[in-house]
């Protein structure tokens, strides 16, 4: 049987201006159809949803999640005590939780060992309810790097190979490389990690085997770095120096657009701690960053740069159910409402090269659709009124 869903205005995740009057058909989990209402008719016998008011958009993909980590602005040092039932647990809760907001699918960026592996085969094999999981497995990092408590510690190019045919073998989807130190205690946030040759050997360890490699880079030079090395996806874009903070460099900036290698934003981490800090320095500190990333990401969009959306939910205080504020800093950029949509569907789909299988409300695609209240091309909070969540066509949620 099909169905029917029928909303006031449809975002079909490519970039492309609403339309209106139109119905989405699902049948056998699949998007059967994008047709004019007026051509329903004869599908009346079929089971029909009206959605007055509502904007039906793509399932939204996170780029970037942590799912191990709360999310609470808690400690990090426990999470290193916690046993790997712990972890997968919470794991499962912010799967499920990111998937009642409208998130259906999530991207990974680095768990302990195997956790999110098997969680991912998890809810793959139906036994758990949440969004989809792509995962890189755990983190490939130098020794003493950031998040080096997940168990991929290596150095050297024959180490470094060997780390990647550990995670390949694991069933990672993808290669998460720490091209520079992070938030970790002990690490270096203005430093690369690794050297060009380390990270080419890393990219051609990954590429011979199928795999993408995304480098996580808070350093300027750690962009230059991934850069050359030929990475495939840069996580934050952060512009760190010696010095400290630094200004965006426009040379590395127009450099990424250029070479159009994907740049997952994550904005979101410093509005959350920025809004959160006491008033006082703490306060100053995490706006300044969060200013100095709004203007990196500013130019790199007014460059014509590729810019998904990932909030980093689970670090710092970035929680799994509000994805929309990570949208919300896209439009703070420039982007439209449509075109931030477009950042967190199609765009990342096409990036990972999953645009065959879900991103857009396409025909033939999975039927990952969201229902949202109000006309979301014209305010992008229109996402913190979710109506209904369709997974592979089955029903998941509905206010």
């Amino acid at each position: 049987m099909k169905v029917l869903l029928r909303p006031e205005w449809i975002i079909d995740g490519t970039g492309a201006p609403p339309l209106t009057g139109h119905a989405v058909v699902v049948k056998d989990r699949i998007i059967d159809g994008v047709v004019p209402v007026s051509e329903t008719e004869e599908l009346r016998n079929d089971q029909a949803i009206d959605f007055p008011n509502v904007t039906l958009i793509p399932g939204l993909i996170n780029n970037h999640v942590h799912l191990v980590l709360p999310g609470d602005n808690s400690p990090f040092e426990p999470v290193q005590l916690e046993s790997d039932i712990a972890l997968a647990l919470r794991a499962v809760h912010n799967a499920k939780v990111s998937l009642c907001s409208g998130v259906t699918t999530v991207r990974d960026c680095g768990g302990r060992g195997t956790t999110i592996l098997d969680v991912r085969n998890a809810q793959a094999n139906g036994m758990i309810r949440g969004a989809r999981v792509i995962s890189c497995g755990w983190p490939v990092t130098m020794t003493g790097g950031h998040v080096r408590y997940f168990g991929g510690e290596a150095d050297g190019e024959v180490a470094l190979r060997q780390m990647v045919r550990r995670l390949v073998n694991s069933g990672a989807d993808f290669v998460k490389v720490m091209a520079s130190g992070g938030g970790t205690p002990g690490s270096y946030s203005e430093y690369p990690s690794f050297s060009i040759a380390e990270l080419k050997a890393i990219v051609d360890e990954a590429h011979s085997l199928g795999r993408q490699v995304s480098a996580h880079c808070t350093a300027a030079a750690a962009i230059v770095n991934a850069l050359e090395a030929g990475v495939d996806l840069i996580e934050h874009a952060m512009f760190f120096g010696p010095e400290g903070v630094s200004q965006a460099d426009p040379q590395i900036v127009e450099k990424l657009a250029q070479i159009e290698t994907p740049v997952t934003a994550t904005m979101q981490v410093f509005r959350d701690m920025a809004e959160q800090a006491l008033e006082g320095p703490e306060k100053l500190h995490w706006r300044r960053l969060l200013e100095a990333d709004r203007e990196a990401m500013a130019q790199l969009y007014e460059f014509g740069g590729r810019i998904l959306a990932g909030s980093d939910a689970g670090w710092r205080a970035t929680a799994f159910d509000t994805f929309w504020r990570e949208l919300d800093e896209l439009v703070g950029i420039g982007m439209s409402p449509v075109k931030a949509i477009h950042s967190a569907t199609g765009a990342v789909a096409e990036a990972l090269g999953h645009d065959d299988q879900y991103g857009t409300i396409q025909e033939g695609k999975m039927a990952d659709l969201v229902a949202v209240g109000g006309n979301l091309a014209q305010d992008i909070k229109c996402l913190t009124d979710v109506e209904a969540v369709f997974q592979a066509g089955i029903r998941i949620y509905f206010n």
